[in-house]
């Protein structure tokens, strides 16, 4: 946003709370798997975060997505000084940063070290992503093909990237975490990217029996695919996913009345950066805890507790380090950037 625009775009609530929303179930998952592999008996949140699964990502590519139009005619350079350059700087500053707090994780679990593996994975980790990682890189993966296939017919599109998602969730994977993650859920970011009008006129549609019904469905889907590990049915975690996102909209709109959740969801970038290594050290913590406590006993409660301390610390780390020299874990540099383009006329600009 520039000093000259006369009236900035408010931000619209529903987004940030959807944003929260996803922000958080991706912490109860990661907080859930961390104290599972402590070896607390958590055994009930697999099949919960299995559920909500199709609801955590794929909202969130589409929201991601739904504000990426401008950056398709935009040039290069402001691409890269906009959104690139802060994508390949967090990218290669946390996967050093969750590549030692990954040692701790394995110490917790009793698995061996390898610190020449470590050192490789890391080295090539900008072609092969890790950790949660991945969603950074494919991001940019996204932004990047979405601007060269621009011309292309906006259905054409949709209607291969749709084919492969639905082929990629249906059981498809591939070598590493970071290329099924893209191929899985390129198609809704470019659904919140062309089908924006859509997804607005859904934010704002009565909540009748339509809607009533599709949310439903969403549950009984979940339930069923969680239940019975169907996802392998060709098609059908497609559905249940596209369904998660239609949920994902209509629910938003309710807890955009949360005024802590907007706000999570309107600064999410950090939270995704630093939540997973405050998630490792805290259950690392609380295995050395049971050992001499019965906190086992009330586990089952802690995937929730550990998912709301992680994000609050998150806030918190990354509020103190925006004050000082550390804000170059959260912030690109400016050598890397490149210079700022040269002042022009006056304009309004998209917050967004």
């Amino acid at each position: 946003m520039t000093a000259a625009t006369p009236q900035a775009k408010p931000r619209l609530e529903w987004v940030d709370a959807g944003k929260g929303l996803a922000i958080t179930l991706v912490a109860m998952y990661h907080s859930a798997s961390w104290l599972l592999g402590a070896g607390f008996e958590i055994d009930g949140w697999r099949q919960v975060n299995e559920a909500l699964s199709s609801l955590r990502m794929p909202l969130f590519f589409m929201l991601a997505g739904l504000f990426a139009a401008k950056w398709l005619t935009a040039s290069w350079r402001a691409l890269w000084r906009s959104k690139l350059s802060l994508f390949v700087w967090v990218f290669l500053i946390w996967e050093v940063i969750g590549s030692a707090v990954f040692l701790l994780g394995l110490t917790m679990k009793g698995q061996p070290i390898n610190l020449v593996g470590t050192i490789r994975d890391l080295v090539v980790s900008p072609i092969a992503p890790r950790f949660e990682l991945w969603f950074i890189w494919a991001l940019a993966i996204f932004f990047v093909v979405a601007k060269l296939i621009r011309r292309i017919d906006w259905r054409i599109q949709l209607v291969v990237a749709g084919v492969c998602s639905a082929a990629a969730l249906s059981g498809w994977e591939t070598a590493n975490i970071g290329w099924s993650g893209s191929v899985k859920y390129c198609f809704f970011f470019l659904a919140g990217l062309y089908l924006k009008d859509a997804v607005f006129r859904l934010s704002r549609a009565r909540v009748g029996v339509l809607l009533v019904t599709l949310m439903v469905s969403w549950v009984a889907v979940s339930a069923v695919v969680a239940v019975f590990g169907l996802r392998w049915v060709p098609g059908l975690y497609f559905v249940n996913c596209v369904l998660g996102v239609v949920t994902g909209v209509t629910v938003s709109r309710w807890l955009a009345r949360i005024p802590r959740l907007v706000s999570i969801g309107s600064n999410t970038l950090p939270v995704y950066l630093t939540h997973t290594p405050l998630i490792i050290v805290m259950a690392y913590l609380l295995a050395l805890l049971a050992r001499v406590t019965p906190i086992a006993i009330v586990a089952p409660g802690l995937p929730p507790v550990l998912a709301g301390l992680a994000i609050a610390g998150s806030l918190l780390i990354s509020g103190a380090a925006m004050r000082g020299p550390a804000r170059v874990l959260y912030e690109a540099p400016g050598f890397l950037r490149g210079p700022a383009p040269a002042p022009t006329r006056a304009r309004h600009s998209d917050v967004r």
